[in-house]
This record gives structure tokens, sequence and C-alpha cells, in this order.
């Protein structure tokens, strides 16, 4: 297999609030190979969008490695980091809220380019980004409007222009279509999709929205209060999930035939979610799970390899795996959790 274009190792973010350390990043793991998408989901708060801005360092990390091309570049200092950091940008999640009200379109597309001191003359700088524009489907005509202007839909065209505006190698999208009506969100993603192949790009696709994420990711990754629960190639993980946490999830999805819809067995989290505040050992899952066990509470699964390319962070996947095949599995459970 090729060297991944990022690879993080052991990334952790914490924050000191009041009451002790909290820990939204804690410990993850991800390869992200040159060319592919690779969906980031889970419940809001998991930490996702920390894990986001961490990995192209608007957040200083607290721990951990990434590489990129093969060089740790968390290990870099600030003014090296300058000309690295063009690869990397930033698709964030509320188009209403980064966009500079005050600065015209033009100006804000224009921004990484006046930061890195891209462009050799005002007309230079005018026609990349009237080329941006047309890129992600608007026009010249736009470039002197200011953001309210706009609707949502193309105020995050506003927003991915000005993302691909030094050439990245690498792009974080952030939520990207969750403010967005349900009728626009189809567009984004089909312009995310055909950008991807015209500049040869690469992602990390953040949502709770798991149908959106089967359709534009390779893998996916499962978070869970700063912990990955598992990993796989994208049809591998819905057709096959491993780890109790996303056999709920996916459960959660809505089908679209009214007969199977309810004949769907649907798995119902009970308990509460605990507090990323001064996590204790174990499993960050166990409060909610229909399998945990007294090792669960105290020792932390770490996150194997099951089969190839699909990992899981439980104790008990190969057992309840086993059980399944006898058609045993409900002797495993230890809490209920089934829903009509």
């Amino acid at each position: 297999m090729m060297e991944p274009l990022i690879s993080i190792r052991n990334l952790k973010k914490h924050f000191t609030v009041k009451g002790g350390k909290l820990a939204a990043v804690d410990g993850i793991n991800l390869d992200i190979q040159k060319g592919e998408t690779y969906g980031l989901v889970g419940e809001s708060g998991c930490g996702k969008s920390t894990a986001g801005r961490t990995i192209v360092r608007i957040y200083e990390p607290t721990d951990g490695e990434m590489f990129y091309k093969g060089q740790d570049i968390y290990k870099l200092p600030r003014h090296e980091i300058l000309e690295i950091r063009k690869n990397f940008q930033m698709i964030f999640q509320d188009p209403y809220a980064s966009l500079n009200p005050r600065m015209t379109v033009m100006d804000i597309v224009a921004e990484p380019l006046d930061i890195h001191k891209a462009y050799k003359t005002k007309k230079e700088r005018e026609d990349r980004v009237i080329e941006l524009l047309e890129l992600v489907g608007l026009s010249e005509e736009h470039a002197n409007r200011f953001p309210h202007e706009f609707s949502g839909g193309q105020r995050q065209r506003i927003g991915i222009a000005r993302a691909l505006a030094l050439n990245p190698e690498f792009v974080v999208c952030d939520e990207p279509i969750s403010a967005l009506d349900v009728s626009i969100q189809a567009q984004v993603i089909n312009l995310l999709k055909n950008l991807q192949e015209k500049l040869g790009l690469t992602y990390l696709f953040i949502a709770h929205d798991l149908s959106m994420v089967r359709y534009i990711s390779d893998k996916v990754a499962v978070m869970y209060l700063g912990h990955i629960m598992e990993q796989a190639e994208t049809e591998e993980l819905f057709n096959n999930p491993l780890h109790p946490y996303t056999k709920a999830l996916l459960s959660a999805i809505p089908i679209p035939d009214p007969e199977v819809q309810k004949s769907k067995h649907r798995i119902l989290l009970t308990g509460d979610v605990p507090s990323p505040i001064n996590p204790k050992p174990g499993c960050r899952f166990v409060e909610r799970c229909a399998y945990a066990v007294d090792r669960c509470h105290h020792e932390t699964p770490e996150l194997l390899e099951i089969s190839p390319g699909h990992r899981s962070a439980c104790h008990r996947t190969i057992e309840i795996m086993e059980a399944k095949a006898r058609g045993e599995e409900s002797k495993l459970i230890t809490r209920d959790t089934s829903a009509l």
C-alpha cells in the first residue's frame, strides 16, 4: 500500500475548563490516502470538529503526531509551517458565520492569496478569484457583492472557493452541509465530488448525516467522546458493523420503504452521555452499551484490526461475532436496548 498522504498518530486535544481537563480528542489514529474521502462521524459533541481543527492546526495539539508525506508537521515551528500550511484548508460548517460580512466576495476569496503573497499584480489576484468563483458555480458579477446578498448554498460555495485558493491537497470539510436546506445539500456534495475528481483533492469529511457520509466517503471512522470506536471501508462498515455504538447509529437511519422501516430493529441507547471532563478509565461507551461487562468499566479497549482494514475498539467484538454466527448474540446482552 502507498504511504498515506495524511497520517495521524495518538492525536489529543485537551482543554482546561472549570472542574478539570476536557478531553475533546483523546488519542485518535487515522491514515488518509491521497485522493480519497475519509468520513468522520459521531453524535454532536463527540470531538470530531475539534479533531478536524486540530489536524489543520487551527488548534494546537495537546499531544500526538501528524505526518504529511512522511514529515511530522507538528514538530515544525510556526514560521516554518506557513509554506506547508497552504496544502491544508478547511470548509466550515456555518456559511453565515465563517464569512466576514464587511468584506466583498473578492476580498474574502483572495484572503489566503494575500496572506501567502501568492500573486504579483492586482490583475493576477482578480483573475484568480474569478477563476475560483467560476470553479464553484458562481460568476464574475458576484465578486463585488457582500455575503448578506447570497443564499446559504451560495455562501458555502464562496467558502469552498476560499478554501481552494492556494491549490491545497488536503481539505477538512467540517459538516459543510448541515446548515443548508435539504434541497441544496445534494448540490454542494456533488460539487465537492466534482472538485475532488478535477483537482485531485483529499477530504476529511466530518458529519453526523450517515446517509451522506455513505454517499461521499471511501472509508469511515466512528467517533464517540474523543475516541474512535470503529474504522473500515464505507460499505464494509455499513454492511457489517462490529461495534455496539456503530450498530446503534446505523439502526437510526430511516429507510424510504414503510414496510421495511416498520420491521426494522431499532437499537435504543439508554443511559446518559458521560462528561468528557476528567474521563475515567474504561470504555467511553460503557454506560450506554448493551454488552457491557465489568472489564469494560475499568479497561479502555484498543482499536484492533478484526479483519483486513476493519478495526473495532470493543473488548467483546470477537465474542459477539462468534455468538452471532451461532444465533446466540442475545445471550451476551446485559442491558435492554430494543425499541419498537
